[in-house]
């Protein structure tokens, strides 16, 4: 099988533009909130998540990055670079694909040891395929797929792509 488009550069632009929106909806009275990107794809997609909610609200949106190793998220350290403290600070955690959730996890349990106030997660796309408590509170689109296929997300020269393989 090759690979399938599933969304396309403006499609992709549409889902993060309601992402955005659901996000601005959601935290409609409070002044901040942070944005971390699980590094690097996550961070991406944060990137013009952030974009949107500043253009679209008064809503003032730190950005960070969450580093750790995908392959092994459990086992490997997990590092938030973020000019600012998470402590009481509303927090989504942000990745490209969502599918059995161990890097979530991994994300989840490095932020709550620094207690904010609450945590929420936006993905692009959602697999379903998960294998601990996790969930996307904000989705671009959730697919039915086999546990052998494979989603990717791509920006080359500026142009944006999911892609089902």
């Amino acid at each position: 099988m090759g690979k399938l488009l599933v969304l396309d550069h403006d499609q992709i632009s549409l889902k993060l533009d309601r992402i955005a929106w659901q996000i601005i909806e959601r935290y409609y009275g409070e002044k901040e909130i942070i944005l971390l990107g699980l590094s690097l794809r996550g961070t991406d997609i944060a990137t013009k998540i952030q974009a949107r909610i500043i253009k679209s609200s008064d809503l003032i949106v730190q950005l960070g990055t969450i580093s750790l190793d995908k392959s092994k998220p459990l086992q490997e350290k997990v590092s938030i670079d973020l000019a600012t403290k998470l402590e009481r600070k509303s927090v989504l955690l942000v990745d490209d694909v969502l599918n059995s959730g161990s890097t979530m996890v991994a994300a989840l349990r490095e932020v709550l040891n620094h207690n904010p106030l609450s945590v929420r997660t936006a993905v692009l796309a959602n697999r379903d395929h998960h294998k601990f408590p996790i969930q996307a509170n904000f989705v671009g689109i959730s697919l039915a797929t086999t546990l052998k296929e494979h989603i990717s997300y791509e920006e080359v020269a500026g142009k944006m792509s999911v892609s089902l393989s």
